[in-house]
């Protein structure tokens, strides 16, 4: 045999080579005959205004109606806008001890708008219920402080009126962040003009827009709903009370983020003292730190305000028998401090440690608000205005419509399915030590439990605002056991509250086999392995990516996975129960409303008989 030439072998590669391309192009062509699953759609986005008005307030529902005209839609694209407005109480700008004053107002600082919705509910043309979540909120608080990371906080706060972290409001005393303390661009009030002290009035406050999804099975699905097979869809938001909604900026909080708060430098920018032979002194001097800046017109408090003063490191704390020096003017210094000048005498009638000698303000002594807490009642109110529903609307190929009916008409049925949220409630008395909570749960195809145990105390908006009797969430850093971060957040969030162990039991069982311990995770001070991990396979089975579990302590649930890698879990007949155990040496210190969040897959059995609901 002859050796192969050079020539040779370059054409026998290039032979080869070309044999290749062809296989690949075959290949390729027989991808091209191939059917396509996918359907070539139209998709135009609908407004749909809400049905029953154009401004809502507290308690009232707000109703929504895609009808039947709109056969199929994306749910994925569905969303619910309008604007909502803080009404702030009215206030006298007379120094009256009690009078109600001004203070800057926000929704939750976590899920915005959708703290307003307390409960939705779906509908089919024949009043057939699709789909009901109860605690709405509750629910989508779960879901928002679990899945948050940076990027969705910054997205949030454009369209959900939630808030996010300004640099601008940072406690610079220390490492404290805060998405609750926003005083420069907040949605829900405006600064005063540049150069002007900032005041607070009926007009402070402006519209906030929103643009929020609704996190329901039907309204959040991935595949297109058929919605004129089921003749339209009747959609309720029930809205929640007033003593629920409202916040304040933390950085003027007593009972929150007390490192956030303006620093006190002295009664003149020397850093002087006020005691009992300068009584009549009505200026502070602030320094340039935490939630202040020299720009007057961007302060976390406003004129009329009334203040307080504390030390974050002894627990001390002024109190005035007039309700606290009245802001007149904020301005600013050469020196760099923020000056305070106020209507009545900063010492008049204050009491410092059981003395009225010496108030010694110096050293490490905060600014707070007093004017809710100076109030006999603080009752702002909110309204929703120009609420629209945003569907995607859906024109398939009219081959395919018409193959649908088809179907139906032939005695045949589609099915849809979709997950979805069932909720169950539970009441726990303080007193309770033992806690066995009961679920009938009757869902054929379950995913996961959630429970959260709210803190079921029936406070007013005073209260919540101040969060003065909020549950003890933890101590707070940099400051000594006298002084705690209090939830202001009860009816939203759940409280571990002295919690030491849970357990299941279902299907004749123990689930786990050994109890969960809370004993850590109780003391404030540290967290609990088993308990997280728990969690974070509930949190997963239920759809939900846990991009956090920081907020283990701030929003506690106890979670229980009941198909993992999707798959379910038949309930019915199972008897579930929670024991969770308050057996510590500190007794609980609140009463509780469990709201269990059963995540199952339902389904729609469309037919030419109309829609049957099989959960």
């Amino acid at each position: 045999m002859k050796p192969l030439s050079c020539q040779n072998y370059f054409n026998k590669n290039l032979i080869l080579n070309a044999f290749r391309l062809l296989y690949i192009i075959i290949l390729k062509m027989t991808d091209f005959w191939k059917a396509s699953n996918k359907i070539p759609v139209q998709q135009t986005s609908v407004r749909l205004p809400s049905t029953n008005g154009l401004n809502y307030s507290a308690g009232q529902e707000i109703r929504l109606s895609i009808p039947e005209d709109i056969t199929y839609f994306n749910p994925s694209g569905t969303y619910l806008e309008g604007k909502v407005r803080i009404l702030a109480p009215t206030y006298s700008n007379s120094s009256v001890a009690g009078a109600v004053k001004p203070c800057r107002l926000q929704l939750d600082a976590q899920t915005g708008m959708s703290s307003l919705i307390r409960s939705i509910t779906i509908r089919d043309r024949n009043g057939v219920l699709l789909e009901e979540i109860d605690h709405y909120n509750t629910w989508v608080a779960l879901k928002t402080d679990y899945s948050t990371n940076e990027a969705l906080k910054g997205r949030r706060a454009l369209t959900d009126g939630s808030t996010d972290y300004k640099i601008d409001s940072r406690g610079t005393l220390g490492t404290t962040k805060s998405i609750q303390n926003d005083y420069s661009t907040n949605p829900y009030f405006k600064p005063a003009p540049e150069g002007i002290s900032a005041s607070l009035n009926a007009d402070s406050f402006v519209d906030a827009t929103f643009a929020i999804p609704l996190h329901t099975g039907i309204l959040s699905n991935s595949k297109l709903f058929m919605n004129g097979l089921v003749g339209g869809l009747q959609i309720t938001c029930l809205l929640e009370q007033n003593n629920v909604a409202f916040r304040q900026l933390e950085g003027q909080s007593l009972y929150r983020k007390t490192r956030l708060n303006p620093k006190f430098f002295g009664r003149n920018n020397a850093g002087a003292s006020i005691s009992a032979a300068n009584n009549t002194a009505t200026t502070i001097f602030l320094t340039e730190q935490n939630s202040q800046n020299r720009l007057a017109n961007k302060s976390v408090f406003t004129v009329g305000q009334r203040i307080g003063l504390f030390n974050a490191s002894t627990g001390a704390e002024a109190t005035f028998t007039d309700g606290g020096p009245e802001i007149a003017t904020i301005t600013y210094d050469a020196s760099n401090h923020i000056v305070l000048t106020t209507k009545n005498p900063i010492l008049n009638n204050v009491n410092i440690n059981g003395s009225t000698t010496d108030a010694g303000y110096n050293g490490d002594w905060f600014i707070y608000d007093k004017s809710v807490l100076a109030a006999d009642t603080y009752t702002p109110t909110y309204q929703v205005q120009d609420v629209n529903l945003v569907i995607q609307k859906v024109q398939p190929p009219a081959q395919y419509e018409a193959e649908m009916k088809s179907k139906m008409k032939s005695g045949g049925t589609i099915n849809y399915d979709f997950d979805t949220v069932s909720t169950y409630l539970y009441s726990q008395l303080q007193t309770d030590r033992v806690a066995n909570i009961r679920l009938p749960i009757e869902n054929e195809r379950c995913k996961s439990i959630l429970c959260v145990p709210c803190d079921a105390t029936p406070y007013s908006t005073k209260e919540v605002l101040n969060a003065s009797l909020g549950y003890k969430i933890e101590v707070e850093e940099k400051t000594n056991d006298n002084w705690f971060l209090r939830s202001d957040r009860p009816n939203l969030v759940g409280i571990v509250d002295e919690a030491t162990s849970y357990q299941w039991y279902y299907d004749n069982r123990l689930q786990p086999a050994r109890q969960v311990s809370l004993s850590k995770l109780a003391t404030k001070k540290s967290i609990s392995a088993v308990h997280l991990i728990q969690l974070d396979d509930a949190l997963s089975s239920a759809g939900i990516t846990a991009h956090s579990l920081k907020s283990f302590r701030d929003n506690f649930v106890v979670g229980r996975a009941l198909g993992l890698n999707n798959m379910t879990y038949d309930a019915r007949n199972k008897d579930f129960n929670l024991q969770i155990n308050y057996q510590g040496a500190t007794a609980p210190t609140k009463s509780k409303l469990w709201k269990s969040y059963v995540v199952s897959i339902r389904r729609l059995e469309l037919s030419s008989n109309g829609v049957r609901v099989i959960i």
